[in-house]
């Protein structure tokens, strides 16, 4: 019998929406992983965003392939969908505020840019920069306090400090000059609706004209944009998505291939195979018996 993919409507372990009032959570870190001995399966949300906030201890943040050191002090970003999962040790201190990602869609048309970051899985080191850190602390435990008190305009507070909260963590990726390309805010506009609609339809294929007619530009139009902020094709794009979702189900279900690729709306099992062997270099069987290593 085939194992589901782990995929939360809330949080870990927990299909109920978090936010009992509006649109974000803050929690201890202890609180949800001492339940589960400190392990965290990988798993994703497919609507929400995580901000971690570790201010010491040890801990591993796996994602698919990946085991990336958590390196306290630190902020971890973790987009909408994305595959993840934590081997903590106990001393590990911190916090995680969830975020509906619908309720930064006013950021993607005034700050696409900003937007585009977010959507990056990301690790925010602080070590030896502790003034900026707490700058963020600051920021963080004005959220925490808005969040546990009710005083009027609670929403509009709370969304003017997430914004502050990710200004602040763009800025430093900006300064640090680990940021990616420049271009036009229309263009980043573009780029954000386009990423966003191959989510919400990575189950059923979709040509590069019925992506660019629900933007309503051409499909040559929407092709310069993904060039001009990835330099890659649409095309590409869509297959890196597919590509990604895929491994998800590799690693964390026992469907076979032919399952997999149905769920992927591919009707030919040995052309999904073919174009992920092109994307990895390596075949789904390969791919899968690599992660159990």
């Amino acid at each position: 019998m085939s194992i589901r993919l782990q995929n939360f409507g809330g949080l870990y372990g927990d299909n109920n929406q978090p936010f009992t009032n509006g649109f974000i959570h803050h929690e201890l870190l202890e609180v949800r992983s001492q339940l589960y001995d400190w392990d965290i399966d990988e798993h994703l949300h497919t609507d929400l965003i995580q901000v971690f906030f570790f201010t010491s201890g040890n801990g591993v943040l796996v994602s698919e392939l990946r085991r990336i050191t958590l390196t306290p002090p630190c902020v971890l970003l973790i987009p909408a969908n994305t595959l993840h999962g934590f081997a903590f040790q106990s001393n590990m201190v911190g916090e995680v505020f969830t975020i509906a990602e619908q309720s930064l869609d006013v950021f993607s048309k005034a700050m696409p840019q900003l937007f585009l970051d977010i959507n990056q899985l990301s690790q925010y080191p602080f070590e030896g920069l502790v003034e900026e850190f707490d700058k963020l602390r600051w920021i963080k435990d004005q959220l925490v306090q808005e969040l546990n008190e009710d005083k009027v305009e609670k929403k509009a507070q709370l969304h003017a400090l997430l914004q502050l909260l990710l200004v602040s963590l763009y800025r430093m990726r900006q300064e640090s000059a680990i940021a990616g390309a420049v271009s036009t805010n229309r263009t980043l506009q573009y780029f954000n609706a386009f990423q966003k609609l191959i989510r919400q339809s990575i189950h059923e294929l979709k040509t590069i004209q019925e992506y660019a007619a629900a933007l309503n530009i051409t499909a040559v139009h929407l092709n310069r944009i993904c060039q001009s902020v990835v330099k890659k094709s649409a095309l590409q794009i869509v297959h890196d998505n597919l590509t990604n979702e895929a491994k998800k189900y590799l690693l964390n279900t026992t469907y076979s291939l032919s399952e997999i690729s149905y769920v992927l709306s591919f009707k030919d099992p040995a052309y999904f195979s073919r174009l992920f062997k092109k994307q990895t270099g390596l075949s789904p069987g390969q791919f899968r018996r690599l992660g159990k290593m």
